[in-house]
This record gives structure tokens, sequence and C-alpha cells, in this order.
């Protein structure tokens, strides 16, 4: 098992160069690729669906990325996960859904070719005060949304996760996709039969299971070895902070012990980026505190092997 945490924003903040070497020499192994950079979201909430590298051929978007790779390889990493862009549908946005789809594909064939075999890829959710989104509506985009990546994964060795996620509105925080353990199960098996092999699991949200009070436990037990990935980070059960454990509520011991009971044996990554911002802090402090996150990942990993 691997020790992973997120690209940005080390990489963000400090270039490709040191931002990768300090991730290593932090004591990281893997990175979690943020490729959902990759577009503009506000440019995408206003309607501009163009600009994207992903919309260029497969040779073109290696070569933008190439440097990067080669810098995550010189540096000793492995890209053990990558995040795609979001949202993948906005009721206000015609032809989103189907221009992320391909953006979506794209960033599949990329992930295979750099090595990497989990992609997460959020799903649509019910968005409280819209009548449209029905449950039953809902279920067919994402239907639609997964259904057709499965040719091009079909043609890979790589795995689109889905997510536990939350929405919000008015202050208040709602179940988004997975949040229902019973839900994550159905779709991820529904999937993988319709693809004919395994092509779909899930991402385990720490943050998202605590912000919805959820029993990590119950949660963890149900989806079982459909975990294939995590964001591991921390929160005060009302935002979604991103910040390294124990600085929250998130019950640890609870949530290590239940990924222990089944199994889980995929790689260790933290989506503490908010920790370890230039926002937050100045830069002479961020090495100390992924030191401190990659210290406390040891521990867990340790307590995962038993």
């Amino acid at each position: 098992m691997r020790l992973a945490i997120q690209s940005g924003n080390v990489v963000n903040d400090l270039g490709l160069e040191a931002g990768y070497k300090l991730i290593r020499e932090t004591g990281f192994e893997a990175v979690d690729w943020n490729i959902d950079q990759a577009w503009d979201g506000r440019k995408i909430r206003e309607g501009k669906l163009t600009g994207c590298i992903f919309e260029k051929s497969p040779e073109e978007v290696l070569a933008h990325y190439r440097r990067e790779l080669e810098i995550i390889r010189e540096n000793g990493l492995v890209i053990t996960q990558a995040h795609a862009p979001f949202p993948a549908y906005l009721e206000n946005v015609p032809g989103l859904l189907d221009y992320a789809i391909k953006i979506y594909q794209a960033c599949i064939r990329l992930c295979h070719a750099a090595g990497c075999k989990n992609l997460v890829v959020h799903g649509i959710s019910m968005t409280p005060g819209s009548p449209a989104l029905t449950r039953q509506r809902v279920d067919e985009l994402n239907r639609k949304l997964y259904g057709e990546l499965i040719p091009v994964l079909r043609e890979t060795d790589v795995t689109v996760c889905l997510e536990n996620l939350f929405t919000g509105a008015g202050g208040q925080i709602y179940e988004g996709n997975c949040s229902d353990a019973a839900e994550a199960v159905e779709y991820i098996d529904t999937l993988n039969e319709a693809a004919g092999k395994q092509c779909f699991g899930l991402c385990v949200d720490t943050g998202h299971l605590n912000l919805l009070r959820k029993n990590m436990t119950r949660y963890i037990h149900t989806v079982g070895s459909r975990i294939k990935c995590l964001h591991v980070h921390d929160n005060d059960g009302r935002d979604d902070l991103h910040r390294m454990p124990f600085t929250g509520t998130v019950r640890w011991e609870e949530l290590l012990e239940a990924l222990r009971e089944v199994g889980y044996d995929g790689d260790f990554s933290f989506e503490t980026f908010a920790q370890v911002s230039r926002d937050r802090m100045p830069p002479e402090y961020i090495p100390i505190y992924l030191t401190a996150i990659a210290q406390v990942g040891r521990i867990f990993i340790q307590k995962l092997a038993g």
C-alpha cells in the first residue's frame, strides 16, 4: 500500500519541479493527479464549453502532459489515481453532459498511457429546489454518463471510480450521488455487468461521509471490495474543509478498522489540499504540514496492516 497525496495545491503553488520534489521529500510515494484542473469551472458554468486540452487528439494530450509525467517519474513517484474535471451536468448549460463525456473518455486514455489505474469521475446528484431533477431523471443522466465511458474502458485497464458525494443549497448539506451505500453498490455492479468486466469501482471520501453523518462502518462494509481508492481528509462536520486528520471530527479509528475488515488493498491517498495552500499559510510552512500528513499516513497504513 503506497502513501499518496493530491498534486494540487502543492504543484499549483510551487510549480511542477519544486512541487513534485517536495511531495517526494516529505514522504509520499504516489500522487492523486489533479487533471480536473484542465478546464475552467467558472467558464463551464457560463456555458463556454471549449478550451480544454482534452478536446485534442490523444497524441496532443499526451504531449501536453509529457514533461509533467517525466518529472513525476524522475522523483520516484507513481500516479495511483486521478481526478476528472467536474461538474458533468448543469441544468442551465445545454450540451455539458455530452461535452463532459468526451472529456472523460480522453482522460481515460491519458490515464492508461500514464499507467494510472483509477480515475475518479463525479456522478450527477439531485439538486434541492430543482423539480426537474427527479430521482429518475438523475438516474438516467448517470447511466448515460458512465455507460458511454464503457467502450473506452474496455480498451484499457483503467477503473472509473464513482464517489460518495454531497450537495448543498441554502447553507444546508444534502446527500449526493452514491452517498447511500446501497445506491453505490447498485450503480457499480450494474455498470460492471454491462461492461462485461470490472471497469467501475468506488472512491470513498472520508470528509463526505463525515459531513453527512454516515455510519462509516456500515457504509464501508456495504460497499466492501468495490472500494478501489480513497480521498482521505478531515472536517468539522459542517463544511468540506479538506484538512489533515485530527483537525476535525472524523472518527479515524472506526474508519481504519472498517477498511481493514473489508480487506482494502488499494493505496492510501490524502485529499488535504486546503491544509497545504499558499492561500492558507506562507510557503515555508507547507513542508512542515506535508511531513506531518505523511507521518500520520504511515501510522494509518500500519494500522490497516493489522
